[in-house]
């Protein structure tokens, strides 16, 4: 059996070879091959990747264009223009732009010849939704589109996760939907009310959030702990605090001593947040008090998704755990109703959130591979022609 494996990879590694020696001769295999080595390095991870052994290391510039900070990737060695450019968004993380993860993916594009601009979102690092972040980014955006050449591929943005929402927001203003070349997004939502409907019942009456389990009941108490303004329960967060360490310690954990302190408003929410039954979310949603309601709906894509003309593409895991897929599905139908636009969506099992996940060895996997890599090799294809 070893043997097997090691002829297996000895004849994958030869036909790497072969490709790398003929991807400038006959430029269609170009993209291809360049989803192989973005997947193997991901996989890998950046500096074990074969990339990291065949190109020279990128370059990090710091940039404050308007206030703003970013990170600015771009290729090493010898000094040719960028195939193209792209704006990472980083999720719901307290590392903001220098999550160990999301610069390691923007080091793996800049070593695939892309300039890579990753700004700083403020609200994202606070684990909640501001429309502050939707502004910066489309400054951002501006200012890399101002980086590229007159005659180079247009730029394009990326999101993961909840940052998905504001990317497609600033996409869809005026002004700068007319020069984004291509969208991308993992994980990515549809609306914050089926979101908060996953995460508290894990469905919708006998549809499931995905196959295999509830989701990350953590996620739901996150939610709660990060978004008191969002929620309305300003000046309450020590009672916040309270409930959400003693839910996270035990889900079934009795709190009403600590709800009994809190305004009536509050308490709709607890309730919400409580309810594991899917027939009764739409009845405690609709209690929930006006402004929360609009706070949420707020942050649909409905409308916004459809705006633009630009490729979008939609990754995401059948058994995500915080965003169920059903919110990419819906993304895309919004995203269709542009005419002519192309939409590519792939949903794939052996994908967790937003990390790649790691699958046995089975012809299940092999197909669900070589469909990624076909994915990964469009949106290289949308990101250098844009």
């Amino acid at each position: 059996m070893r043997r097997r494996w090691a002829q297996a990879l000895a004849g994958a590694a030869l036909l790497l070879i072969l490709l790398g020696a003929v991807r400038h001769l006959y430029p269609p295999l170009r993209h291809p091959l360049d989803a192989l080595l973005l997947a193997q390095a991901l996989l890998a991870g950046e500096e074990k990747g074969l990339l990291a052994r065949w190109t020279p290391s990128p370059v990090r510039r710091d940039e404050n264009p308007g206030g703003l900070p970013l990170d600015f990737h771009l290729p090493g060695g010898s000094g040719k223009a960028p195939r193209g450019c792209v704006l990472l968004a980083h999720g719901m993380t307290d590392l903001g732009r220098r999550d160990p993860r999301l610069a390691a993916f923007a080091r793996i594009l800049a070593r695939l010849g892309f300039a890579v601009a990753v700004p700083e979102l403020p609200g994202m690092r606070s684990f909640r939704p501001d429309e502050a972040d939707v502004a910066r980014l489309a400054a951002a955006f501006a200012w890399l589109d101002g980086q590229r050449a007159p005659a180079s591929s247009r730029c394009g943005l990326i999101g993961f996760s909840f940052s998905a929402g504001p990317v497609l927001l600033a996409a869809a203003k005026p002004g700068v939907r007319e020069r984004v070349g291509y969208a991308a997004a993992a994980g990515a939502y549809f609306g914050l009310r089926g979101v908060l409907r996953h995460l508290t019942t894990g469905g919708r009456g006998e549809e499931p959030a995905f196959p295999g389990g509830p989701p990350v009941r953590a996620g739901k108490w996150l939610f709660l702990r990060y978004n008191a303004g969002l929620l309305g329960l300003q000046g309450y967060e020590a009672e916040v605090e309270s409930i959400v360490r003693t839910k996270l310690r035990e889900e079934g954990a009795d709190v009403s001593s600590i709800a009994a302190r809190l305004p009536g408003r509050a308490r709709r929410v607890l309730a919400l947040m409580e309810n594991r039954d899917p027939a009764r979310f739409d009845d405690l949603f609709r209690a929930q008090p006006p402004d929360l309601i609009r706070r949420v709906e707020a942050w649909s894509l409905e409308g916004a998704a459809g705006r633009g003309r630009f490729p979008l593409f939609l990754l995401h895991g059948r058994r995500d755990p915080f965003i169920p897929p059903s919110e990419s599905l819906r993304l895309a139908e919004e995203a269709r109703r542009a005419p002519g636009r192309p939409v590519r969506l792939l949903i794939l099992d052996a994908r967790g959130h937003v990390d790649p996940a790691r699958a046995g060895l089975s012809l299940r996997a092999v197909a669900e591979g070589i469909r990624l890599l076909g994915f990964l090799s469009e949106v290289l294809s949308a990101m250098e022609e844009g």
